[in-house]
């Protein structure tokens, strides 16, 4: 943690080393190795005596804490489920556990404890698979089913949530001669579908997607089976119109899912936008049922009275346009109205909901190259109104679609569109909108996400904004920047203003400011030359190195070896390395000499893909202090430096003669006289890798 090891502490107030030797215990046996036996407060709540308890089986330590009176006792009975079902096994937990959870829990009427309820429902999603095979998990439906009827809402959630878990596992290695678990899972969906009370048509709308899907990839394509999946749509639909505002809510919840599920795709919208890769192929027949049954489910609950509908239908507008297979004809009839009505719907929940999912949407509809000029332009105006929004909440969201947007859109659009809001964002009086504008502009320099703006652009119209973040009054948008900052390394030589600021933040109060200056040193370095480090930047380097925050000192041995890429050997021995060793000497807190030798081992290890070259020179003068750093009076100094031997053996860069006449030996002394147990070992562990 950050602040350990915050203040440098005097060899005289030294702690013992780190991951020192712990005394060992005998192994525990009987139920405690299982972790099912109750504490003190818990076994007395059982009606049993002492000897009886020690000695009971996990099972009826199980059962008796179920019974018990105690609420206590019954929690954290069913908290340890899947330890007791490890301890009883697959047969025993498929043979007696879940029959007896059935017996209590799916076939009891009476409402239970919603907190064990709850715990319940997710100590299920944990047996499988691990404990219980895919295809042995049908007797978990019956449970799983009563769970979903219930009236509180975070136990429902979570019995849907394992349900669409545990239903796609079902089939690998099943043999099902009775027609389970598909008759099983399609009378659930009725049952719940069809249910009197709003609850568990709730739940109906969670899981049809899963069991849809489960349907289309193991069912076979006789006409049983697309009767089926025809009443699992029905059932869908009638969800979709139901009267009461909470089952339409979940139905449009879970629109998108059951779009993805209908059409046959094994990705979601936001995986098949982000890949960039072409839309995968959709059967003829799975696009007709999108089209003219899931389409207007969709229209219909995105003009649904209730906001708190519509909000959640806009925003499956991608799984729609990826249904559709991304047709930009079919596209602009369907989705572009539902987009359009969005970005003015006079709910602002609405609005923020459509600019969280804004760049998924945009690249579900297809609109690419010149023929889709015209529809693109329209896109990036509904863009442009939700990045001026009125609602704070509205431009936040709007703006962490940027950097795909862009991506979507490319240089004209962006520059017509985005670029002229830029400056009235980044002077935006809320701060998370300035907060998450500077994070998407560092991804907009990030190739992996954008790499459609030249330099050009970020020149003009990124160095401004990033002068002013580096100058914000709140640290968080300052390191949206600093962290992210080694993106544009190679333009900091044009940033005169940016790299002025940066200076001036290494003195900032915030350790993490001060720690993202430390690493982001070495890329000015080699964005501004070696000589600007040396006269600019190494006063900094050396007071990042002493602070009083652990993780501060790290940025700087975290940089060593991409300084030593950039400046080279030579003039790390000659100018860096008699700072560091005046540092270690003059030194009277361990912590400081820790610092120093891990620097000097960093240089042993490559940067990246690319292996440091160190100088004969350079590594006999590493191993030097490294030897001294052995004789330490400090263990953990000690340690450190057996440490850093072991990098420069693995380096393989120090040659023969200092291996065998000095490193070799010395490590051999430690392992022989070495009173601390962490030393011995790392010597001992630097010795196994020279062999």
């Amino acid at each position: 943690m950050p602040g350990e090891g915050s203040s440098d502490s005097s060899d005289s107030a030294t702690s013992p080393a780190v991951g020192s030797e712990q005394q060992q215990h005998a192994p525990i046996a009987g139920p405690l190795a299982s972790g099912t036996t109750p504490s003190l407060t818990l076994a007395r709540s059982l009606n049993c005596e002492p000897d009886a308890l020690m000695s009971m089986p996990p099972f009826d330590l199980f059962v008796a804490q179920l019974s018990s009176d105690s609420t206590e006792a019954r929690v954290d009975a069913m908290k340890k489920l899947a330890i007791v079902g490890e301890a009883m096994g697959p047969e025993g937990t498929l043979t007696k556990l879940i029959p007896y959870l059935t017996e209590n829990i799916a076939n009891n009427e009476k409402d239970d404890d919603d907190e064990i309820l709850l715990i319940l429902a997710g100590q299920l999603a944990l047996l499988v698979p691990g404990l219980i095979p895919g295809h042995a998990a049908v007797p978990l439906l019956p449970i799983l089913e009563r769970l979903c009827s219930i009236e509180e809402t975070v136990v429902r959630d979570k019995a849907v949530e394992t349900m669409n878990k545990v239903v796609p596992l079902l089939m690998p290695g099943g043999n099902y001669d009775d027609g389970a678990p598909f008759g099983l899972l399609l009378a659930t969906s009725k049952r719940l579908a069809g249910a009197d009370w709003f609850t568990a048509k709730v739940s109906a709308a969670g899981i049809l997607p899963a069991t849809y899907a489960f349907w289309q990839a193991h069912a076979t394509k006789g006409d049983s089976d697309n009767e089926a999946k025809r009443e699992l749509r029905i059932l869908f639909k009638d969800l979709s119109e139901d009267d009461t505002p909470m089952v339409r809510r979940s139905a449009a919840k879970h629109l998108g899912k059951f779009v993805e599920a209908v059409a046959g795709l094994t990705e979601t919208a936001d995986n098949l936008v982000k890949s960039g890769e072409a839309q995968p192929a959709i059967l003829d027949d799975n696009k007709r049922l999108v089209t003219y049954e899931l389409v207007p489910i969709f229209q219909a609950l995105s003009s649904d009275e209730q906001d708190s509908v519509r909000l959640l239908a806009v925003s499956c507008a991608g799984s729609v346009g990826c249904g559709l297979a991304r047709e930009p004809g079919v596209t602009a009839e369907v989705v572009l109205p539902v987009v359009r009505g969005g970005c003015a719907d006079l709910s602002w929940r609405v609005r923020h909901n459509l600019a969280k999912v804004f760049s998924t949407v945009t690249g579900s509809l297809g609109f690419v190259g010149p023929t889709h000029t015209a529809r693109q332009t329209e896109v990036f105006q509904f863009f442009a109104g939700l990045l001026q929004d009125n609602e704070a909440e509205v431009r936040a969201a709007a703006v962490e679609n940027i950097a795909r947007m862009a991506q979507l859109g490319g240089c004209d659009l962006f520059q017509r569109h985005i670029a002229p809001l830029l400056p009235a964002l980044a002077d935006d009086l809320v701060m998370e909108v300035r907060s998450k504008l500077a994070q998407t502009l560092m991804d907009c320099c990030d190739p992996a996400i954008c790499n459609t703006l030249t330099d050009e652009i970020v020149l003009e119209d990124f160095k401004p904004l990033l002068e002013n973040f580096l100058n914000d009054e709140f640290a968080e948008v300052q390191l949206h920047i600093l962290t992210k900052l080694s993106r544009v390394s190679h333009l900091l030589g044009q940033m005169d203003v940016v790299v002025s600021s940066i200076l001036q933040m290494a003195k900032a109060q915030n350790w993490r400011v001060r720690e993202a200056v430390g690493r982001l040193l070495p890329f000015l370095a080699e964005a501004r030359g070696v000589a600007f480090f040396q006269d600019h930047l190494l006063d900094p380097w050396l007071k990042i190195m002493s602070d009083q925050v652990a993780d501060v000192r790290s940025a700087c041995v975290d940089g060593m070896p991409k300084l030593l890429n950039v400046s080279g050997s030579q003039w790390i021995q000659a100018e860096l390395l008699p700072h560091y060793s005046q540092m270690y000497e003059e030194s009277s807190s361990y912590l400081s000499r820790i610092t120093v030798l891990r620097c000097f081992g960093a240089l042993a290890v490559k940067h990246g893909e690319i292996e440091n070259e160190v100088s004969t020179e350079l590594m006999k003068q590493i191993v030097a202090v490294m030897l001294e750093g052995l004789k330490d009076r400090v263990a953990n100094v000690r340690m450190i430096a057996a440490r850093g031997l072991g990098l420069v053996t693995i380096s393989g860069q120090c040659d023969d003669a200092t291996m065998s006449t000095q490193v070799v030996p010395a490590l051999s002394e430690c392992v022989t006289t070495e009173a601390d147990q962490d030393c011995k070992y790392q010597c001992q562990l630097a010795l196994e890798s020279k062999a």
